[in-house]
This record gives structure tokens, C-alpha cells and sequence, in this order.
């Protein structure tokens, strides 16, 4: 079918790109305390890119028994589409990166169903008054990538995603707190979910409105994820940059961080939930270097964006078969430091430790602007944990807060995709009422 779609294209003399994909998942879903529901779900179909008249035209369906109509559509919408700046790749060395496990999707969802059930059991025994969430899910599909040129690249994937969560109420208080992750391979964290919700529990009985100022805070992976690294994501994205709304655009050799903070983009990851042996439009996966020592060293372009700005593409053109390709990060990695947390939370005389962060998204985040309300946070005196903190937020500059670092983690963790370590920041104005 494929092949057939091309030749059409072809034949109306265009120079054409065919991505299909599908993918079959299996998910179960706890709320309060039951399972709530199983679903399974599967997709499969094409999105044809074509260049006719040298411009760019789309189109996409799950219908694979009309191709002419996906031809015609795709032709029809070449006459008002973009420029083109590329030409179609002709062959291609994949990155040699793991992303299917057999185990993925051999593994029964039952097993999922019953471990998921004995680790809220765990929790309640503690937490009795807790209603607990937790979901199990499992996904497997194929791609395969088809372009007149002589491309003609396929794989297979997998992904498995578990997690665990409580949401406690307790004297007028609430809790919420959980662990989760996501892999191309098959992984049991029931244990050390249910211990870091435990864990979080114990370090919540005494529970403080903290006083307004400037505090040392430790962030760990999640809360950076949550609130910190989308500046960076965005500034260094090519299509930003190409419509100059990038605050890095113009900075690439300049120092934008502290000289400890190193950055970078690697779908070579073996297993991790963003790795891939090619991206979406045929170039070979690289790591690449975003920012190294302090200093901005990269963009990243898939094929159009690069060739507006007379670049060249990073390998970075992500999409489903529904939309076009767009410059996108696939897993971010931050280098560790020597500092291990336990450390860092010793040495401080009066700070925070910072685990969720809420209403990120509504920050400006382009200028790198955030105030946060911490979701989950704890206050740390003298190197101990004292208190979980309520009713406060966080405010500052992305740019400003990475240049002024106290510590880096020892240890980068791989949580879905970001590989990161625990981060210490000299100060940040803490707001609370």
C-alpha cells in the first residue's frame, strides 16, 4: 500500500514521502483505592508528504483503502503550502539503539492488575484513610518510512509505563504523592513507588506555612521537568529560532548557565521512552550537544526548519503520521555533578526540597519567567527533613536560577525521558500566605 501511495505521487510529478505507523496498547487504570477500568486500543495509518511545484503539501488518514484520496489531498494542499527547503533524504545509517523488549509485550496485563493492587495494599496498611490511583500500560507499534528518493527505513517499538499514587486528606490538609516512569523495556518499580510514597507520608505528618524569603532549594528530576527545563526546550528549538521568538536566538557560543550545567539531546539511549535509531523523516539519531560547560552550543532542526536557516538537520524531526515533522527533543540529559543529595540536604542550615511543582505551564516561559505553587515540598533545618511545606510558591528566571547553582547530583536517574540529577540552587525567593 505504502509503495502504491508513492507511485501515485510520482506519477503526478512530485517528489513524495510516506510514513505509516501502528501501534496497539493495553492499559489498566486504578482510581480510589479499585480498579477502575482495562482498555485496549489500536491504530495504524499514513501520512504522505509531497513536494510538487517546489512547495510543501500534507495530508493523512486511517482509510488505507482510498490512496488516490490521500494523493489528491496531499497534491491540492502542495499549492498553498510552504516553500520548500529540503529535498527528501536518499539512504541512511541507523543509530544501532535498543527500543524494543519482547518482554513489553508478552507481559500480561493481569500481572499488571494484581501488582498494582498489592502495592496499593502496601500503602493503605500505612494510609488507610488514602485513596490511591495507580496505572499499568503497555504499547507496542511499528513505522516504517518510505520516500521517492530511495529511502526506505522500519522498526519496531516498544514502551511500558507503571505508577502509583495517594492523595491523603488529613485535618483539612491534603496530600498528593506518587512515583511513575516509562521505558522501552519492561521494568518492576512497584517497590520503590510504594517507598517513596511512604516515605513522603512520614515526611508529611508536621505540616508548615514557611515564612516569605530567599531559600536554598534542592529540585529533584521531576520538579525540574515540571518548571525549569521547558525554557530551555523551546529556546533551542529551530522553529522558535526560525520565528525569532527564541530567547537563545543569537547566543550560540555565549555563556547562558553556570559553568557546571551541561545539556544535551540523545535519542541513543538504549531503551529510554525517547530514543529512536532514525527520526521521523529518515536522518540518522546523534546525540547532540545543547549546552556544554555554561555555554550554548546547538539548536535543533528537522529538514524544513534547517534549510530555511541554511542549516543542516539534527535528526530531530518528530511526528505522527497525522501531522508534519517539527523540531522536537527527544530525551534531554543533564550531566551529573559530585555532590549526593543526601549531602546537599545535610548541608543546608534552612532550605527546601522540592519534589512537584504546580501551574508551570501557565508561567512565561519563553522569557523563562516562572511562579510556581509547590505541589510537594519539604522544609529542611539544621540537614534534616522537619515538615512538608503548604501554601507557597516560587518565583524567578530560568536564566538567572542556572547561573547562580550550589551543587549537582551525584547520581542522574533515567525517568521516561529525562536522565537528570538532583540540582541545589543558591537561592530562590519563596512566597507564601
Amino acid at each position: 500500500m505504502i509503495e502504491k501511495i508513492l507511485e501515485l505521487a510520482r506519477r503526478a510529478g512530485a517528489s513524495a514521502e510516506a510514513f505509516y505507523s501502528e501501534g496497539e496498547s493495553r492499559r489498566a487504570d486504578f482510581d480510589n483505592n479499585r480498579l477502575k477500568y482495562i482498555t485496549t486500543k489500536s491504530i495504524r495509518g499514513v501520512g504522505l508528504r509531497v513536494i510538487r511545484d517546489g512547495r510543501i503539501g500534507f495530508s493523512s488518514t486511517t482509510d488505507l483503502s482510498r490512496p488516490e484520496r490521500l494523493v489528491e489531498h496531499a497534491l491540492e494542499s502542495a499549492r498553498y503550502g510552504q516553500e520548500a527547503k529540503f529535498e527528501f533524504p536518499a539512504g541512511v545509517a541507523p543509530a544501532a539503539v535498543p527500543i524494543f523488549d519482547r518482554r513489553v509485550p508478552d507481559y500480561p496485563i493481569e500481572d499488571g492488575v494484581r501488582q498494582a493492587s498489592e502495592a496499593i495494599e502496601k500503602v493503605r496498611a500505612a494510609a488507610p484513610r488514602g485513596q490511591c490511583s495507580a496505572e499499568v500500560s503497555k504499547h507496542t507499534g511499528r513505522q516504517r518510512l518510505l520516500n521517492s528518493a530511495g529511502l526506505d527505513v522500519s522498526f519496531e517499538f516498544s514502551r511500558f509505563t507503571t505508577g502509583l499514587g495517594l492523595l491523603l486528606v488529613r485535618d483539612g490538609s491534603l496530600l498528593w504523592t506518587g512515583d511513575d516512569n516509562s521505558s522501552c523495556a519492561w521494568f518492576d518499580r512497584w517497590d520503590a513507588y510504594v517507598g517513596k510514597v511512604l516515605s513522603d507520608v512520614r515526611c508529611s505528618e508536621r505540616e508548615i506555612v514557611p515564612e516569605p524569603g530567599v531559600y536554598p532549594v534542592v529540585f529533584t528530576p521531576d520538579a525540574l521537568d515540571d518548571a525549569l527545563l521547558e525554557t530551555f526546550e523551546n529556546g533551542v528549538n529551530g522553529k522558535l529560532v526560525q520565528k525569532r521568538i527564541s530567547p537563545l536566538s543569537g547566543k550560540i557560543g555565549q555563556r547562558i548557565t553556570d559553568a557546571r550545567f551541561t545539556l544535551a539531546d540523545d535519542p541513543t539511549l538504549d531503551f529510554a521512552q525517547g530514543s529512536a535509531a532514525v527520526d521521523c523523516e529518515g536522518v540518522a539519531a546523534r546525540r547532540n550537544v545543547l549546552i556544554e560547560a555554561g555555554v550554548l552550543k546547538a539548536f535543533i532542526y528537522d529538514l524544513q526548519t534547517a534549510g530555511v536557516l541554511g542549516e543542516k538537520s539534527t535528526g530531530n524531526g518528530m511526528r505522527g503520521f497525522a501531522s508534519q515533522p517539527a523540531p522536537s527533543t527527544t530525551n534531554l540529559v543533564i550531566d551529573a555533578g559530585d555532590t549526593p543529595v543526601e549531602r546537599m540536604i545535610a548541608g543546608m542550615e534552612r532550605g527546601l526540597l522540592v519534589d512537584q511543582l504546580i501551574g508551570a505551564g501557565q508561567s512565561n516561559v519563553l522569557a523563562g519567567e516562572f511562579s510556581v505553587n509547590v505541589g510537594l515540598g519539604f522544609l529542611v533545618e539544621r540537614g534534616e527533613i522537619v515538615a512538608r511545606v503548604k501554601d507557597c510558591m516560587l518565583a524567578g528566571n530560568v536564566f538567572e536560577v542556572f547561573n547562580n547553582i550550589a551543587a549537582l547530583g551525584s547520581l542522574a536517574e533515567l525517568k521516561g525521558d529525562l536522565k537528570a540529577p538532583h540540582v541545589q540552587f543558591a537561592g530562590l525567593s519563596l512566597a507564601s500566605g
